[in-house]
């Protein structure tokens, strides 16, 4: 304990004051598990969590942990879901309750992973009906206040999003759709696909970013913030030079035996990073 205390004290120093409002979140997940490493309620996690700089979370549209989450000291920010736009009523019914989700938590954004190509389908067939269903989402969405991002999304290569190609289509035929950030994940679909070079195609449509970072040895063995093969500092150092004023999820997937140590070691090489 007094070794993460002395750790917290130069973290905070080396970062600077004026960082302090840096806006940084989690996902909701990681509350369980600093909860269970530090042997704290859920709520006192999230002050926790608090005390290092975080001060939002991301979480699953149908968590049904939302309410007791949102009670805590961490607000969520962002809502994610897999919705199915090739069912037979394009996704409709998941659109009204992932934007009614949103609007009951005042979440101002929400964020898309489409379906996956079937095997042997038509793949333009089936990009045409997620453009549609995604045209659909940022409609119904935009009508109430909340913005959608689709993500660079690595977990299974048969989504469109894992594909760099795919991913500017949508931006390109779907106005209004926003681009969600991941850092690792393009490297994790092991395609060579360069998220510098999607970043840049995307730049005035980020509205938020996600850092994970992956070892130069395996794309799908977990590193922690700063230390693997993923530009991380490429990343945020571009988006904070063009004014990006959205939030930074850590999406850290290391297990770890105290994970809140390396929450407030991440936070301070996010803020190193951006002064």
């Amino acid at each position: 304990m007094k070794f993460r205390f002395a750790f917290v004290l130069a973290a905070a120093l080396a970062a600077g004051s004026c960082l302090a409002d840096l806006k940084i979140s989690v996902f909701a997940t990681l509350l369980d598990k600093i909860a269970k490493e530090e042997k704290v309620s859920v709520e006192q996690a999230a002050d926790l969590l608090k005390e290092a700089g975080v001060t939002g979370f991301d979480s699953d549209y149908r968590n049904k942990r939302l309410p007791e989450l949102a009670k805590t000291s961490l607000r969520p920010i962002n809502l994610y879901g897999f919705l199915h736009f090739l069912g037979p009523d394009n996704g409709a019914a998941e659109i009204a309750e992932f934007v009614d989700t949103a609007v009951r938590y005042g979440v101002p954004r929400i964020m898309v992973v489409p379906d996956a190509f079937t095997p042997d389908g038509d793949k333009e067939a089936e990009y045409a009906k997620i453009r549609d269903g995604l045209r659909s989402l940022v409609a119904a969405a935009s009508a109430k206040g909340v913005t959608v991002t689709v993500e660079d999304f690595g977990g299974v290569l048969q989504n469109p999003c894992s594909d760099a190609r795919y991913l500017k289509r949508f931006l390109t035929d779907v106005p209004g759709l926003c681009f969600a950030l991941d850092s690792g994940n393009l490297y994790f679909a092991g395609r060579g696909d360069d998220i510098l070079e999607m970043m840049r195609f995307a730049k005035d449509r980020i509205r938020h970013v996600h850092l994970k970072d992956q070892t130069k040895e395996d794309n799908h063995k977990y590193a922690s913030l700063g230390i693997g093969a993923v530009p991380n500092k490429e990343v945020v150092r571009y988006v904070h030079a063009m004014g990006y004023d959205g939030w930074y999820t850590l999406e850290n997937l290391v297990s770890s035996p105290d994970a809140l140590t390396d929450v407030h070691r991440q936070v301070a090489v996010l803020r190193h990073w951006c002064r």
